[in-house]
């Protein structure tokens, strides 16, 4: 059996406080309409991650009685500039794959009070790479690692063929194709990598913007996924429902029990199951700590940032609707966009999460 190497430093605080993460936010914000007082239009701005599911959800939020009239604007630019939107107020919710760490948090805090953390679903982050006839690989994390480290420059590498040797491997070079933005899917797929190569850890690291090594940028998770798609021999890092998007094929991934486990719904629901105990007080809990042999190794909450304090009373009501729907009715869409509902377990936590929501003079605005 393979065991994680040691705790990741950053995944360890945590655990020690609500919102802890990763590396800072991106400089550049999000360009998305600031909020106004009155206006039938609520704006986010954030991670690419589960765009595809809130694209969905933000069409048939206007369809129910609580969001009749109301518009939801978000631009999926990517974790670090949701991050840095929601700090300077220009946006009503911010949306990351990772929760704010100490420094976000203090910056977020000081502009307009408590931040709450609001899981809104889970995926897998997945390893997808552009090979003639698309075959089904498997790869651990030392694989994944050397790889993405420029260390494995062809296909018919060795230890591809270890991992593979009923697949009949392409004489192509490797291309590498990563984030060029703050990512909140980086910083879950490097800490995976950090934890399990030390010699990625070196020298990479981890967080949402990190200094690669090899390969060629690309913005979000569709530009990530658009990069391989065109580039034979190329291997790229994105979230499942952007491959599969693509039509691009996923590696299976080892586990810590050894399992190499495909990327679906159901294996990442077993990881979010297995440490749903554990997360009920603690939601930033990453899911890269589950042991469970079913379990897809690279799986991540994504969260909505929004303060619990509202200034403008008729805009808080709306966005505690939007939450309470997200975590209700709208959680039974994503299996079909291969997302993972928030575990049963978590539901009420998440709820009462949401219920924190009040006005200037303290008057609770989701009850």
């Amino acid at each position: 059996m393979r065991r994680l190497r040691r705790p990741i430093v950053w995944m360890a605080t945590l655990v020690l406080v609500f919102a802890a993460g990763c590396e800072q936010a991106a400089e550049t914000p999000a360009a998305a309409p600031p909020p106004q007082s009155g206006s039938s239009t609520l704006s986010g701005a954030g991670a690419t991650f589960p765009a595809p599911i809130y694209e969905q959800w933000f069409k048939q939020f206007p369809k129910t009685t609580d969001g009749a009239g109301i518009d939801v604007h978000y631009d999926a630019v990517g974790s670090g500039k949701g991050i840095a939107a929601f700090t300077e107020r220009r946006v009503d919710f911010g949306a990351t794959d990772v929760p704010l760490n100490r420094e976000e948090l203090a910056k977020a805090e000081a502009a307009g009070g408590e931040v709450l953390h609001i899981p809104t679903v889970l995926g897998a982050i997945t390893v997808t790479y552009n090979l003639p006839g698309s075959p089904r690989l498997r790869m651990d994390g030392e694989l994944i690692a050397d790889l993405f480290l420029g260390e494995i420059t062809t296909w018919q590498h060795p230890r591809i063929k270890e991992l593979n040797p009923d697949v009949r491997l392409p004489d192509l070079s490797v291309s590498v194709v990563h984030r060029s933005d703050s990512s909140g899917t980086t910083a879950n797929f490097t800490a995976f990598l950090a934890n399990r190569a030390p010699a990625f850890d070196r020298r990479v690291g981890h967080g949402k913007v990190v200094e690669w090594v090899t390969g060629t940028g690309a913005e979000g998770n569709d530009g990530v996924a658009a990069a391989v798609k065109q580039t034979p021999g190329s291997v790229g890092y994105v979230e499942l429902t952007h491959a599969l998007e693509a039509d691009l094929p996923v590696a299976d991934v080892e586990n810590v029990a050894g399992q190499f486990v495909s990327p679906n719904p159901r294996t990442v629901a077993t990881a979010a199951e297995d440490m749903a105990v554990a997360s009920v007080g603690d939601f930033s809990l990453s899911l890269l700590y589950t042991t469970d042999r079913r379990a897809y190794p690279i799986s991540s909450y994504t969260y909505l940032i929004v303060f619990a304090r509202q200034d403008d009373p008729e805009r808080g009501r709306v966005l505690s609707a939007l939450l309470r729907y997200m975590a209700g009715p709208g959680q039974s869409a994503a299996g079909r966009l291969n997302y993972t509902p928030v575990p049963p377990l978590l539901r009420d936590p998440v709820a009462a999460k949401i219920r924190l929501l009040h006005d200037p003079e303290g008057n609770l605005l989701g009850i």
